[in-house]
């Protein structure tokens, strides 16, 4: 393509940013702003410049995205633009590793372990130090391993800042899973990127020669980069500083997997001399679904300033949707989604997306009970999850004992000294007896004393849930089979992001129990459990998917990078999004609104976001004291989203959270009902200059400030304290609008009659 065709259809902005090509760029890519096309065509006038194809390094996070980008740039630049490498983080170091590791003391033959491989590693280090596996769990371990090496954290350096303790298991494991990756010349995921770091620290001729090499650098979703992979491409670019990284901070959403936000909000400082593009014109969603989105992500602290705008029409306004529990909020998505059909949308055209997995099930079940084709991203069925399969197991040996593969299941889960051997051997007692593994099982009769306990054991175990099962409802039951077997404890003791989502999907199987439609001929609790379980065990095997395309649920994190016309972000309440583990910390609070900011963003056309008031109440991620019962509050961010953008169920009165971060014991917003009020009526628009008989007084610092009294805003006019935080203050202003406003001089003054 010629250099006229190269830059003929891109803004002037991103015109900017692909002919910008002496020294460090940024370049800050709102959604769909074009960040592909740029890259691609940054390469391709690159090579038309002259740079030799061998010199130029582009690097992503998936195959698939790399992939493409080869694609373009060979569309655009032909067999020179194929030279060019365009790679992963993680193939680009493993290709530098084949070539230069034997400076570290492996053999270019070396082995990339994956996440089995390193489970099973550290599950017999852990067993041959002698810990209890239920205690010192190899999952955990790993995750901590994983954790540290991407901060390229040492175990000298932490136990030298006092972050491990002598005692600490992973003092034991961490030396011997490295001694015996190095024995069996393997390297696991992170090696390939620290060890690169490594190698370039400790060898500078080696740094220089890749640096030769790589004399242009582009880096995509810069935004998702951890610790050592910047540490990495400062070492590549230090010398010649052509470094050019596209990102979005307010999409930064992985910072569970070690992504440093702080690597794109401190490029500038550590290239002072870079040059600064601002990607704000959007090409997918209207002009609404933007304002709305640009209103929440503006309350973050942490952020590149930028807006997102559309030359399109406005569209239709932001639909808010309240609904009393959350069968009736899945149903209701259900139903729009068919009469979105008979106007004309496709299913393929339509996604539901929620925080966590857990959320799944409810909209799968209503789907389901509407003939509704979907599909499933990033998950498994509910119903066939392993922690779910596994107390339908429980339950199903419960109301029939002949059940021999639930049996079989659960004998072991969770461990209980029942192994393969004992299993066995059960097996063959039951075949020669011809009786079914549960009454095998209770007749005895096994060789070892320790295995003849353990299933003893397991055998009053049922014995008492069947007991149970005669008077309890089944949502009780189930608690009290989670508890009582160990499995909550189990799932506890792990301590990781996995082990919780687990937990979350038990608590939804406690609220699909609670909301099971009975019918009418189950009038005993027993009766009760086996319709549910019938129903469970129907609703579990795939459907039959018809052809014409399927309505897409999935988390926002799997949603990144996609987009629909109809979108419908759903339970969006306190506890759920913002996460309950996230709700109380400043900086986990911006992660989670730069979440909803990506799930807002995949909408082109029609945004439905949806909540109800009973919420879902999590049994066993917070369990302290008795169960109960409460109302669930809307999230506090529908109340950051401007009124003149949305329509329907407007939050006024009910109880809510702070909407400046966490939430103040017994808070809530008591005016929002009478700003909205106000807002809407003709005349009462915000003022911005206060009457003659109001004094201003100039703030310098917070201490001036209180929450309650009366401030006046250079822009905005005149509004009421909410909050205070780090140099900032939420004000609720006269006509209705709350706002997260930075205390710079002149802009704010306080009022006094």
């Amino acid at each position: 393509m010629s250099e006229p065709s190269l830059l003929a259809d891109l803004n002037p902005e991103q015109r900017r940013a692909v002919t910008s090509t002496v020294g460090p760029l940024l370049i800050l890519a709102g959604a769909c702003s074009g960040k592909t096309r740029v890259l691609t065509r940054r390469v391709a006038h690159l090579l038309q410049l002259g740079t030799d194809p061998w010199h130029i390094l582009a690097v992503t996070f998936t195959n698939k995205a790399a992939a493409e980008m080869k694609q373009r740039v060979e569309r655009l630049a032909g067999a020179t633009g194929s030279r060019a490498w365009i790679s992963t983080f993680h193939s680009t170091c493993a290709r530098i590793l084949r070539q230069e590791i034997t400076h570290l003391g492996y053999t270019p033959r070396f082995a990339i372990y994956d996440d089995d491989d390193q489970l099973r590693l550290i599950k017999g280090i852990v067993k041959a130090h002698g810990y209890d596996p239920a205690r010192v769990t190899p999952r955990s371990l790993l995750r901590r391993i994983d954790r540290h090496k991407n901060r390229m954290l040492t175990l000298d350096a932490l136990q030298r800042e006092g972050q491990v303790r002598p005692t600490d298991p992973l003092v034991r494991v961490w030396p011997d899973y490295q001694a015996a990756l190095k024995a069996a010349d393997a390297l696991d995921f992170n090696d390939l990127i620290g060890l690169t770091v490594t190698l370039f620290r400790e060898q500078p001729a080696v740094l220089e020669r890749w640096r030769q090499r790589f004399r242009r650098i582009l880096v995509d979703e810069f935004q998702d980069t951890n610790r050592a992979q910047y540490l990495l491409l400062r070492l590549l670019a230090d010398a010649h500083r052509n470094l050019a990284v596209v990102g979005d901070d307010d999409q930064s959403i992985y910072g569970f997997r070690g992504a440093d936000i702080n690597n794109i909000l401190g490029f500038e400082r550590d290239f002072p001399e870079a040059t600064v593009v601002r990607l704000e014109q959007n090409y997918r969603s209207t002009g609404n679904i933007l304002q709305l989105a640009n209103a929440l992500i503006s309350r973050n602290t942490s952020r590149k300033e930028k807006a997102l705008w559309t030359d399109t029409s406005p569209g239709r306004r932001v639909r808010l949707v309240r609904k009393p529990n959350p069968w009736d909020e899945a149903r209701w998505v259900a139903r729009t989604v068919l009469e979105l059909c008979r106007g004309g949308y496709h299913y393929r055209e339509m996604a539901i997306v929620y925080r966590t997995n857990a959320t799944s099930r409810v909209f799968e079940r209503s789907l389901v009970e509407l003939g509704i084709p979907h599909r499933l991203v990033g998950g498994r069925k509910f119903y066939e999850r392993r922690e779910v399969r596994d107390m339908l197991a429980y339950l199903r040996l419960i109301t029939n004992p002949a059940d021999d593969a639930a049996f079989l299941r659960i004998v072991n889960v969770p461990a209980r000294g029942v192994g393969a051997k004992t299993a066995a051997a059960l097996r063959d007692g039951a075949v020669e007896r011809g009786v079914p593994l549960l009454a095998n099982a209770r007749d005895g009769g096994l060789s070892s004393v320790r295995a003849e306990r353990a299933v003893r054991s397991f055998v009053a175990l049922i014995d008492e849930f069947t007991e149970l099962a005669r008077t309890l409802e089944p949502a009780d039951l189930v608690i009290e089979v989670v508890e009582r077997s160990g499995y909550r404890a189990k799932l506890q003791a792990e301590e990781t992001d996995e082990a919780r989502a687990r937990l979350e999907n038990l608590d939804e199987l406690v609220r699909d129990a609670r909301g099971f439609e009975l019918p009418p001929e189950a009038s005993a609790p027993e009766d009760r459990l086996r319709a549910w379980l019938d129903r469970a065990t129907l609703a579990g095997p795939d459907d039959e998917i018809p052809e014409g395309g399927l309505v897409t649920l999935l988390t926002v994190h799997n949603a990144k990078g996609l987009e629909y016309p109809v979108v419908f972000v759903v339970h969006m309440m306190e506890g759920q999004f913002p996460h309950a583990l996230a709700a109380e910390e400043a900086d986990s609070v911006e992660e989670e609104r730069r979440l909803a900011y990506v799930a807002f963003t995949r909408a082109k056309r029609l945004l439905y976001i949806t909540w109800n008031v009973e919420g879902t109440q999590l049994e066993f991620v917070n369990r302290r004291g008795p169960r109960t019962r409460r109302r669930a509050d809307p999230s506090r961010f529908i109340l950051d989203l401007p009124l003149d953008v949305v329509e329907g169920d407007i939050p006024s009165l009910e109880p809510g959270p702070r909407i400046g971060g966490p939430r103040g014991k017994g808070e809530k917003l008591d005016t929002f009902l009478q700003h909205h009020r106000m807002r809407r009526e003709p005349g009462r628009g915000p003022r911005r200059s206060p009457p003659e008989s109001y004094r201003l007084l100039d703030i310098e610092d917070l201490s001036q400030l209180c929450r309650g009294c009366r401030i006046h805003h250079a822009r905005f006019g005149l509004g009421v304290v909410r909050s205070l935080s780090r140099g900032r203050v939420l004000i609720v202003f006269d006509g209705g609008q709350p706002r997260s406003v930075p205390l710079h001089a002149g802009e704010l003054q306080l009022v006094e009659e």
